[in-house]
């Protein structure tokens, strides 16, 4: 765990440093503020921890960091993408050419699935319900 030292000296000199060790046991301490020390990191990818060249980062932003840093020791924000935050539900029914059924096409934000077979055959994933709806969209 890491702790957040901020220390005053008897001749007025402040520091402030991130420890593992929160006991302060110097006579020329006039007083000490500790308390428990997360890094917050908002990122759309969980953080992690990369040595490199002797030195620990956080990624992903490459954040330097005490060398005795833990996953424990980071908060998470999750950073919603602009394309999550859009959470429109759009739908359309297409009935099919080949019989009685009925193939759903929806638009979530950006993305559009559809269920019929068509999707799975075409190399761009499109099939032309996608299609047509896109080009209704003028997308």
């Amino acid at each position: 765990m890491l702790y957040s030292v901020s220390n005053t000296y008897k001749d007025g000199y402040v520091e402030d440093f991130i420890s593992t060790n929160p006991n302060i046991d110097q006579d020329n301490i006039i007083g000490s503020i500790v308390f428990s020390f997360k890094y917050q990191v908002e990122s759309t990818l969980r953080p992690g921890i990369v040595n490199l060249l002797g030195k620990k980062y956080i990624t992903p932003g490459w954040i330097p960091c005490h060398p005795n840093t833990e996953l424990s020791d980071i908060k998470w924000i999750p950073k919603i993408s602009k394309q999550e935050q859009v959470k429109e539900i759009d739908t359309w029914r297409f009935k099919s050419s080949s019989g009685d059924g009925e193939y759903v096409t929806k638009r979530n934000g950006f993305k559009f699935t559809c269920n019929c077979p068509g999707v799975w055959r075409a190399k761009d994933r499109e099939c032309k319900h996608i299609k047509e709806v896109k080009k209704n969209l003028d997308l």
